[in-house]
Formats: C-alpha cells, sequence, structure tokens
C-alpha cells in the first residue's frame, strides 16, 4: 500500500480540483441565465430574446473556458 500512495501525484489532484472548482459557477450562471430566459418566454411568447440569452451564456462559457486554461499555465 505504501508503494501505491507514493504513485499519487498531488498536481493531477490539484488541477482536477482546480478544474471542476473554475467550472461549479459558469454553470449555475448558465443555468440561472437559462432559467430567466424561460420564465421571460413563457411569459411574453413572442419575444425576441434568444439572441441576449446565448450573448450572455457566451460571456459565461468565457470564465469557464479561462478556468480550463489557467490549468495549462499554473505549474
Amino acid at each position: 500500500m505504501h508503494e501505491f500512495a507514493a504513485a499519487i501525484n498531488t498536481t493531477i489532484i490539484g488541477h482536477g480540483l482546480m478544474i471542476g472548482g473554475g467550472f461549479i459557477g459558469p454553470s449555475i450562471g448558465m443555468g440561472i441565465v437559462g432559467g430567466s430566459y424561460l420564465q421571460a418566454t413563457g411569459r411574453n411568447p413572442e419575444s425576441k430574446l434568444l439572441g441576449q440569452a446565448l450573448v450572455f451564456v457566451a460571456i459565461i462559457e468565457l470564465y469557464a473556458l479561462l478556468a480550463f486554461a489557467s490549468v495549462f499555465f499554473i505549474k
């Protein structure tokens, strides 16, 4: 069992936690934007809000991509 404990690389665990933690916020943000879009469309079906909702989702997705890219820059 001692050999297995020595084989664990802590940087891999750290990178996994960093990606997971970095994706939690954008995931919650996309859920909020999607829920708000569905609520607004339900109240006013003739509205043209899909383009604006997609812009907000793209901005939120940028933060997820930054969290993913930061793993490769930090050693």
